[in-house]
């Protein structure tokens, strides 16, 4: 939540008199507990949870990467409940379509034997890969959903994402899942978003 999209969304919501909230998942910033324990379905409850406890309504809803996914899940499930929904690089289904499908048979072997695995991203960040992740995500596949969600829908990508490619969300498209659906994608962007051009072309769809 102290990154700088959440950050940048935060202050024009101040300066503009909007409400604003963020929050880290279980696992990540200073949020309890290891990421390796958590899987989507823990995730999504933790913003089911924060939107039932203070009533929102008439939500904006915006999920980056990971979040894009549970933000897309919540808003299948609970349509009336969200205006707008957003994706910043929106990685739905990654656990699968990024991950599984990629992994070598012995590092799929240890992982379901319960083994946690370490992917080293850069000097200083790894991606942790446990049992728990994608048993407690395989429920939350959009791609394998009955639900739709109407509303508007805008989903950007970065040219230049490396984590997520920039097609990534294109099957989306074609299919019923989001029938208000925009897809933008940005040249120079990469997978963070974070430029001031990414930054300044998201607010003109907030």
């Amino acid at each position: 939540m102290n990154g700088k999209k959440s950050n940048f969304l935060r202050n024009y919501c101040y300066k503009n008199d909007l409400s604003f909230l963020s929050f880290d998942f279980r696992g990540h910033g200073k949020s309890s507990g290891k990421i390796y324990e958590f899987g989507v379905e823990d995730w999504l409850n933790d913003l089911s949870n924060i939107i039932n406890f203070l009533n929102l309504k008439n939500i904006t809803l915006i999920g980056s990467s990971l979040g894009g996914w549970v933000a897309m899940s919540y808003a299948l499930s609970n349509p009336s409940k969200i205006k707008k929904l957003i994706g910043l690089a929106p990685a739905p289904d990654f656990t699968e379509r990024l991950i599984w499908n990629n992994l070598s048979e012995l590092k799929k072997k240890s992982i379901s034997s319960g083994k946690i695995i370490e992917e080293k991203i850069s000097k200083d960040f790894s991606y942790f890969y446990s049992k728990q992740l994608f048993e407690r995500s395989k429920k939350k596949i959009i791609k394998k959903s009955k639900k739709k969600y109407k509303g508007e829908t805008i989903i950007f990508n970065g040219f230049k994402d490396k984590s997520v490619p920039f097609k990534y969300n294109n099957n989306l498209l074609e299919t019923h899942h989001f029938e208000n659906l925009t897809s933008v994608i940005l040249k120079n962007a990469d997978h963070s978003l974070s430029d001031q051009n990414s930054l300044k072309t998201i607010l003109k769809f907030i």
